[in-house]
């Protein structure tokens, strides 16, 4: 008995020092990047936005055309007004996503210990937040933070039938973006699964589903009421043929359909994820009881709803199929292996084995750096986390040298406003590419067009270059007069 209760204790010491390890994890990632200018799509959805209505004193519900992405911009309306209240900084900006990053744990935790118990829970937590993808959205200031939490709230407002906490989460990710309300109906369909039984008589079906669709109507009412609005004022709703995106949201023919299907292939095994499909294969070959018992059917039905829904039209769509939209996906599958993995009957030495490996991988993969010439998803790992000296170090020299930013070209994210970027009030920016400017700002975290690539080898000689961790600025002067 004594050996038992120490065993018992040794289990509940190590699951709450992975816990523990999980909160100081996202803490870490957070409070080190707080000097971190804004990076990648996070320029648009969260420093425009918020600048625009900065500026403008909260003067528009809507965003000007050439900044409407389409969404509900609830992200950069309460970012404005954290700058209102406690200053226009980047910090400010970073520690809002610190309580979303604490309840992203605290959700995960929930979840883990629904399925699992000690000291597996807080290990299974702590791998999942080793996402690459996680890792790097968590220095980020992005509306992605905020959706992955109000995702997993769901997620467990579900399985938990609490309808109160449905209705908020649901309410939350309505106004994070249309993404967010994607990922809304798709845990909708689970709760319909988990609370309906087509056993039941007709009435009793529908008035189950009357009674259960109420936690759901705060958000179908923020939605008409935001669209409706919207579609008055501009005339459309979600995506019109004269936007910023538009190439974004081409049409692709079946052949771009398919290779769509092996990018999005590749996005679920890139960055170290192909260590928890490994361990997937292993589980669906000789561990089938686990992975399909009873208790993981609601987890293992939402996981394959998500995967088939969610990047539906993103495989027909040219440019839609971004890491961190695919985070939902990540998630569910790791939750399934995992808990799968911690489930008894599966040897202890296998388990121990492919959680280390699945750690290993995961963690190797913020190292994962492709050739320049190779687009990579830049703000999906941590890759990145060096441009930000090394871009500041490239201005200095640009300006030490006299080199104005009229005469010097870059790429995206680089081409925004100063403003911007480093939230200061620095005028100008870079030109964008087109090969006529004398100088080029490029970095490898920049991806190029084949076309932009011959324009620079071609017609342009590197003259200084700043290099750390595989990363690296460098800038080029044209050849020619």
């Amino acid at each position: 008995m004594l050996s038992l209760s120490r065993m018992r204790l040794n289990n509940t010491t190590i699951s709450k020092l992975f816990l523990g390890g999980s909160y100081s994890y996202v803490l870490v990632l957070v409070l080190s990047s707080l000097s971190n200018f804004f990076f990648w799509d996070t320029v648009q959805l969260a420093s425009k936005h918020a600048l625009f209505f900065f500026d403008t004193n909260f003067g528009s519900v809507l965003l000007p055309t050439h900044l409407d992405s389409g969404h509900i911009p609830t992200f950069g309306w309460v970012l404005a007004v954290f700058w209102k209240l406690f200053g226009k900084t980047l910090w400010i900006g970073h520690l809002l996503m610190l309580p979303f990053g604490i309840g992203i744990v605290y959700q995960l935790q929930r979840l883990s210990q629904r399925f699992i118990s000690a000291p597996w829970a807080g290990v299974v937590t702590f791998l999942i937040l080793l996402d690459p993808t996680l890792s790097s959205q968590l220095t980020l200031v992005t509306p992605d933070i905020p959706l992955v939490f109000a995702f997993l709230w769901l997620v467990n407002s579900v399985l938990s039938n609490s309808r109160k906490g449905i209705a908020v989460s649901v309410a939350l990710l309505f106004l994070i973006s249309m993404r967010g309300m994607m990922i809304a109906f798709c845990v909708l369909l689970l709760d319909i699964f988990l609370t309906i039984s087509l056993k039941d008589a007709k009435k009793s079906i529908v008035k189950n589903l009357f009674r259960k669709s109420l936690a759901y109507l705060p958000a179908v009412f923020i939605f008409l009421t935001y669209f409706g609005y919207h579609y008055a004022v501009k005339g459309w709703v979600g995506f019109h043929a004269d936007s910023p995106w538009a190439e974004s949201f081409a049409r692709v023919g079946w052949t771009g359909f398919l290779r769509n299907i092996g990018i999005l292939g590749w996005r679920l095994i890139d960055f170290g994820r192909i260590g928890i499909w490994l361990v997937l294969g292993i589980l669906l070959v000789k561990y089938q009881k686990q992975l399909f018992q009873k208790k993981m059917k609601p987890l293992l039905w939402l996981a394959l709803v998500v995967c088939c829904l969610l990047p539906l039209n993103m495989l027909w769509a040219k440019g839609l199929l971004g890491h961190r939209y695919l985070l939902p996906m990540y998630l569910l599958v790791a939750c399934v292996v995992l808990f799968s993995l911690a489930s008894e009957g599966i040897p202890k030495k296998l388990r121990t084995a492919a959680a280390i490996g699945i750690g290993l991988l995961l963690l190797s993969g913020n190292g994962w750096i492709y050739p320049p010439k190779v687009a990579q998803g830049w703000d999906a790992s941590l890759a990145h986390q060096p441009y930000y000296s090394l871009r500041l170090e490239a201005l200095e020299y640009l300006e030490v040298a006299d080199i104005s930013s009229e005469e010097t070209a870059s790429f995206f994210p680089n081409i925004a406003p100063f403003s911007a970027i480093d939230l200061n009030e620095k005028p100008g920016r870079f030109q964008k590419f087109d090969g006529n400017q004398h100088y080029v700002f490029y970095s490898n975290v920049f991806n190029l067009t084949d076309e932009e690539w011959r324009w620079l080898e071609a017609d342009y000689s590197e003259v200084k270059r700043f290099e750390a961790r595989g990363v690296w600025v460098a800038i080029y002067s044209r050849n020619r007069p």
